[in-house]
């Protein structure tokens, strides 16, 4: 009896100090890793599809802006023709101004195509990221039996 109260006091002895630890040692330990690099490609596609959106309207803005001032000149060509003809024009002044009209209009077209060009190219869109692959899917080769065909 006496060796079973010494076992028993030696053992409590050295495990009370496992027993103390465990809930500190169980509150400093990282929970397991759920798929960290998923997690971390989800957020990189937010940011880089956020970033796309602000960049895109950018764009959007500033060719529109291109196109209003394409619109100004082309009306504006358009008046000009208009208020220059009158009944007593020649046939070569109505060719003229038609001349001139027709002029305003490619440098208009040309100077849009410019501006458009040096804008660049439109942003593209991020990818959206696949889905990670599962691990508890086996993909090792079955090694079931062929099935062999009825007489």
């Amino acid at each position: 009896m006496r060796i079973s109260r010494v076992a028993i006091v030696t053992t409590a002895l050295l495990i009370s100090p496992l027993i103390s630890l465990s809930p500190v040692v169980a509150d400093n330990k990282s929970p397991a890793p759920t798929n960290q690099k998923s997690i971390d490609l989800k957020a990189a596609y937010k940011i880089a599809s956020d970033q796309f959106r602000k960049d895109l309207k950018i764009y959007e803005d500033q060719r529109r802006e291109i196109n209003r001032i394409y619109k100004e000149a082309i009306d504006k060509a358009l008046a000009d023709g208009r208020a220059s003809k009158s009944e007593k024009q020649t046939q070569i002044q109505k060719r003229q101004s038609m001349n001139e009209r027709q002029s305003a209009v490619i440098a208009a077209t040309v100077d849009r195509d410019a501006a458009i060009e040096a804008l660049g190219s439109p942003p593209v869109a991020p990818t959206q990221p696949g889905k990670a692959p599962s691990t508890s899917i086996n993909k090792s080769p079955q090694t079931s039996k062929s099935p062999t065909p009825k007489k």
